[in-house]
């Protein structure tokens, strides 16, 4: 089995499950650890988790990352933010990235965004791939692989349900909740479904063998029946409490795709939309399946471990990515996305969840 030497950006919400996870997979070693807030500059890898020694000091510096020649970067910075990506694939060094959901498909993908990170590919013999749950192995790649025992589709569902009671304030605003209308949430001005959740549904389509002829975004709101509460601040009575949108793939003028996502901060909420929480897959055809992952924490830290799925999926595609050809790769470029560490106990770690997302922000006291 080869080894290959990772290097890990970032000890958030995602990255600190990316961190146990290289820990824990056999046939990784890690080489970097890379973190922003100078408190944490020195400190043990595994310190982070709660766990033993590791050798690998977490620095704040970039050029101590480049210099510790990882083969692959596992990039978990903030969302929608690729800034240093291209040094390291200049370098040489393979990247799997969560910084901007487009690159799920790189083709569609706005060519500002793309072609420097093609660019430096090209000059390092790199390779860079999109990670995540969602967009990522569950907005495309369980419908692909559902998608293998259908005789005929006549439309594919892909679908994500979660309640955001827990939330941080941010995530919140991403739709409005508690306030009265839609007007400037990110999700409900016009292009911002699209922003995000274009690259799984034109990298189903492109599975399918299919050329869409038309994407259409949708979304409704549900209001309060009465004042309640939520952690990050009060949702008054007919301010926004739950709501459903997606996208919808059309095919010859048909929808033929779609991916749906319904949120609500109350689990009575809207009962007329999906109401199981988890992620899954609905097709419409021949035959008809009906296909749903539930998430479960071993440590009960959270209700629904997006983040963990998430950062397993980063950590599971290093073998893969590192043996792609260079350039800006997809799922469908890559071999099945497998798990290699069977056996043994489950690991505990010292650090669940950061501050914000368990105690979460409101719009009193700001960030905590």
């Amino acid at each position: 089995m080869d080894t290959h030497r990772v290097a890990v950006w970032g000890t958030g919400d995602v990255g600190h499950f990316v961190l146990r996870g290289v820990l824990q997979r056999p046939d990784l070693e890690l080489v970097g650890l890379r973190v922003w807030n100078p408190e944490k500059a020195g400190r043990d890898a595994g310190d982070f988790l709660g766990w033993d020694a590791t050798g690998v000091r977490a620095t704040t510096s970039t050029a101590e990352i480049l210099a510790a020649r990882a083969d692959v970067l596992i990039h978990c910075g903030p969302s929608r933010n690729v800034d240093g990506l291209p040094e390291f694939l200049a370098a040489g060094v393979d990247v799997i990235t969560l910084g901007s959901a487009r690159l799920a498909h790189p083709a569609s993908a706005p060519p500002e965004l793309r072609d420097p990170l093609a660019a430096a590919c090209a000059a390092g013999g790199s390779t860079l791939f999109y990670g995540g749950i969602d967009p990522g192995f569950a907005a495309h790649t369980l419908p692909i692989t559902l998608s293998a025992i259908c005789e005929r589709i006549e439309l594919l569902t892909s679908y994500e349900v979660r309640d955001y009671d827990p939330l941080p304030l941010h995530q919140l605003d991403y739709f409005n909740f508690g306030r009265e209308t839609t007007d400037g949430a990110r999700f409900f001005t016009p292009g911002g479904i699209r922003g995000t959740w274009e690259a799984p549904l034109r990298l189903i389509a492109e599975a399918l063998g299919q050329e869409l002829d038309g994407i259409e975004e949708f979304s409704e709101t549900a209001p309060a029946p009465e004042d309640f509460e939520v952690p990050a601040m009060p949702i008054p009575k007919g301010t926004i409490a739950a709501v459903r949108f997606g996208l919808r793939g059309m095919i010859g003028g048909v929808e033929r795709i779609r991916i749906e996502h319904v949120n609500r901060l109350r689990r009575d909420l809207a009962p007329e939309w999906m109401v199981r929480q988890g992620y899954g897959v609905h097709v419409e055809g021949s035959p008809r399946y009906h296909l749903h992952l539930d998430l479960e924490d071993p440590d009960g830290v959270q209700p629904r471990p997006a983040l963990w799925g998430t950062a397993m999926y980063m950590v599971n595609a290093v073998p893969a990515v590192a043996a792609a050809a260079p350039g800006l790769v997809t799922v469908l470029d890559l071999p099945i996305l497998r798990g290699a560490t069977v056996g043994g106990e489950h690991r505990p770690a010292g650090w669940g969840l950061s501050e914000r997302i368990r105690r979460g922000e409101t719009r009193t006291t700001g960030a905590h």
